[in-house]
């Protein structure tokens, strides 16, 4: 069993640092940093002329053409130690919950299969299952979320190219005597709401679907993943707040004015960044639009040289 849960853990970490560049991209679109001028497109349908981003692929590319290949890394090892410790403790917390469960149940087996059909003793089993998923998710959450806000940091001195968090100890000095123990939470709050919300909802369409409207025994364990993909694109402004609070005040370039307003706490972040129109700042990797209306003006921009050591922000931002 223990063979079985390293082997688990083990695969799980190295799937993380292979899709670690496009984590490390994706970090960096969601800070707002935009090191690549806006391009002239067209829309599919109507074929209207549009700005967008470079893609995820060219954004990676420029920053192997500044950092060089391992470049590309910088942060991975904090990633690899969040998610592992993370899933380590929730997994851990679920199957104690699980034992303490199964022990109640064998004294209170009264029931009949009639009754497990009906609606609400179904919503009472998935409400003491949600819960025991959640209880277990947000503890392991909380446990790894220094490790994240430390990855973070890491990943956007690519912006201001600093260098105090190179490593996991240089990190928690610099956090520790920057922010103070609090510091190593930054941005937790909305990361739980958006793990809360994301377990319930998911947990309650997946079963929902299963027992109402799926029948085949294959498609019901797809079910559950499908539905989590969609849950996730409603709780993408929590990630994304999630990130901006863990850098927002750092002390780091990207944190601070005019890359980054000032936030007093997450809610007044969302609110922002809501009526800026960038709650889903980084959610589309492929097909990033500009805000920006000036095509003339961009035309004339993109024609002159461009080099990879500016890393200021597109003046068209408007940051309140």
């Amino acid at each position: 069993m223990a063979a079985l849960a390293l082997a688990q853990y083990g695969s799980g970490a190295v799937i993380t640092a292979l899709l670690h560049p496009f984590g490390y991209a994706k970090v960096l679109m969601q800070v707002g940093h935009e090191p690549l001028p806006a391009e002239i497109s067209k829309t599919f349908i109507f074929r209207k002329d549009v700005l967008v981003y470079p893609n995820i692929f060219r954004y990676m590319g420029h920053i192997r053409k500044v950092d060089g290949f391992f470049g590309l890394y910088r942060g991975v090892f904090p990633r690899v130690l969040a998610g592992t410790i993370g899933n380590i403790v929730q997994y851990n917390i679920q199957d104690k919950v699980k034992i303490v469960d199964k022990k109640n149940k064998k004294r209170d087996e009264l029931g009949t299969k009639e009754e497990e059909e009906e609606f609400i003793p179904w919503l009472k089993q998935f409400a003491k299952e949600t819960t025991q998923d959640t209880l277990g998710r947000c503890c392991g959450v909380i446990v790894s979320h220094p490790f994240h806000v430390i990855m973070v940091r890491c990943m956007v001195q690519f912006v201001g190219r600093e260098t105090q968090y190179n490593s996991v100890l240089s990190s928690v000095k610099e956090i520790y005597h920057h922010d103070g123990v609090l510091g190593f939470f930054s941005g937790l709050v909305p990361r739980v709401l958006g793990e809360i919300i994301a377990i319930w909802v998911t947990s309650f369409l997946a079963k929902l679907l299963n027992k109402y409207f799926i029948q085949e025994k294959e498609l019901k364990s797809y079910t559950s993943a499908a539905c989590g993909l969609f849950v996730a694109h409603f709780t993408y402004p929590f990630t994304l707040v999630t990130n901006i609070m863990a850098v927002s005040g750092s002390g780091l370039a990207a944190g601070s004015p005019p890359y980054m307003p000032m936030y007093d706490s997450w809610f007044k972040c969302m609110i922002s960044l809501s009526e800026d129109g960038d709650l889903k700042r980084g959610a589309n990797a492929f097909w990033r639009f500009s805000k920006s209306k000036h095509l003339p003006a961009l035309t004339r921009y993109r024609s002159k040289p461009s080099t990879t050591t500016s890393y200021s922000r597109p003046s068209h931002h408007n940051f309140k």
